[in-house]
């Protein structure tokens, strides 16, 4: 009877049907991607479905319990279908938390609106001609896992409750062994945990709790990855090409003088004939244009030139002709290689490394709310300076900083994460939109929260001013 008078008032005092109505509309319109598109096989999908010695656990596991499910002719479609639920989840959950701890229904229908603006973009105007949502990659649910967790770090810091540190935890773990950039994940909350307990608030005792904690998801996420690559292939290894990336990067970058750096003939051998290649192919930093869109859409343009058609082909074709004993193990070599070649390459000078790593955030930077371009690298400069001057003033307004604040948390988490992601993926790897836009949607959801408390502030402010005026006329 209870329960029944608890949902009785959920229903008609909470706005419970707007929410059940918001979560078909959200429903509805992630379900028409796949019914009218269908599943997209892209490039990088057979090596998840193969289950690829180079890919994180968590994907290929889900697609083979899709597989085994519905069979290798009919499982793409449930899965599809499976994504565009997740992403309704997420983006009502999203709106379900900003109108709960704002007070404000169509608050929370704008949240869920620039989720569906992410996807539109990426239909229609980004000539992908598919959402990721029917997309047969890890972005299919990426997008909205991390979406799910924004939300639980952000409800955790509010409301301090266990289930929501156990829903940071839970999406924390499930992007980290998703994609390898999704480690921001761990990052993110320590960083957060630091703010707010070492920085904000002195809970010391509290602090060293969840950083032990995240450190024993990390080693989780790790145990599970070789857990998983045990039972498939019988060896307890992570995933292989770890290494590859930073490695593309210092090739990129390197010069002539940087082959002195090497001590090991075999590896040197293996590197020279790599700059080589890279070097005639124009596929080195020398080779870029001066100004800096230029230059990252060089960088960009070598990147997977240089990792998959000159390193892998060199170093895998060496362990072929001098070493080779079996796949996995030509694997572990083959990391092992390309590891000593990273670390020895870090040695180069760092000028040319600083620069690019630089410029390839920023453009990072640019991609995560527009996409580059004359007009809207202004726009992204304008819209950062927006959000850091509003959250400055909601903070000096409100006098929360040493608190947590329904509009100022939003907007330093948010912040937090796309700042993270921009300089994990700048270091590693060109940063496309496709690895950018995680924070997309929560981007312009915090910032319009940051403005409709600018506005009420300012309404309020006008009130009093009003009130105060009517009061002096009155006396005299």
């Amino acid at each position: 009877m209870v329960s029944v008078e608890k949902g009785k008032r959920w229903l008609y005092e909470k706005d419970g049907w707007k929410e059940i109505g918001l979560f078909v509309v959200c429903l509805v319109f992630y379900l028409a991607f796949p019914l009218f598109d269908g599943p997209y096989w892209s490039k990088d999908s057979t090596s998840y479905a193969t289950m690829d010695i180079t890919r994180e656990p968590l994907y290929p596991t889900f697609l083979w319990v899709f597989r085994n499910w519905f069979g290798e002719e009919r499982y793409l479609m449930p899965v599809i279908l499976f994504q565009a639920f997740l992403a309704a989840y997420a983006a009502w959950k999203l709106a379900v938390t900003v109108k709960e701890k704002k007070g404000s229904f169509a608050l929370g229908c704008m949240a869920a609106g620039f989720q569906f603006a992410v996807a539109l973009l990426n239909r229609f105007v980004a000539n992908r001609g598919s959402s990721y949502t029917v997309c047969i990659m890890t972005e299919g649910v990426g997008f909205s896992l991390y979406v799910l967790f924004i939300v639980q770090l952000y409800r955790y810091i509010l409301d301090k409750r266990k289930k929501n540190l156990f829903g940071v935890f839970f999406y924390a773990a499930l992007l980290a062994s998703l994609r390898k950039q999704m480690l921001l994940t761990l990052c993110l909350m320590a960083a957060v945990f630091i703010l707010y307990y070492l920085v904000k608030k002195r809970e010391l005792r509290k602090l060293a709790v969840l950083l032990v904690l995240t450190g024993v998801l990390l080693a989780g996420v790790k145990a599970a990855d070789c857990f998983y690559n045990y039972r498939v292939r019988g060896v307890w290894m992570e995933h292989s090409g770890n290494s590859m990336g930073v490695l593309c990067t210092l090739v990129y970058t390197a010069q002539d003088k940087d082959a002195e750096l090497f001590r090991d003939d075999t590896l040197k051998r293996l590197y020279t004939e790599i700059y080589t290649r890279s070097k005639e192919a124009g596929y080195n930093m020398s080779d870029a244009p001066k100004d800096w869109v230029g230059l990252t859409s060089h960088y960009a343009d070598c990147y997977d030139d240089i990792g998959y058609g000159i390193i892998n082909p060199v170093v895998q074709g060496y362990i072929r002709e001098n070493q080779s004993v079996s796949p996995v193990d030509d694997t572990l070599l083959y990391d092992a290689y390309c590891g000593s070649m990273m670390k020895t390459l870090l040695g180069q000078s760092k000028g040319r490394l600083f620069c690019i790593v630089a410029w390839n955030t920023w453009k990072g930077f640019v991609n995560s709310i527009a996409r580059v371009h004359p007009v809207l690298n202004v726009y992204a400069v304008i819209m950062y300076l927006l959000y850091l001057v509003l959250y400055v003033w909601a903070v000096r307004r409100k006098g929360c900083w040493n608190r947590p604040d329904e509009t100022a948390s939003l907007a330093e988490i948010v912040g937090i994460g796309l700042a993270f992601n921009c300089g994990v993926v700048g270091i590693t790897i060109f940063t496309q939109p496709r690895y950018m836009i995680y924070s997309m949607g929560l981007f312009y959801c915090a910032l319009t929260v940051l403005l409709y408390d600018a506005v009420a502030a300012g309404r309020k402010k006008g009130a009093e001013s009003g009130g105060r005026s009517v009061k002096v006329t009155g006396v005299k």
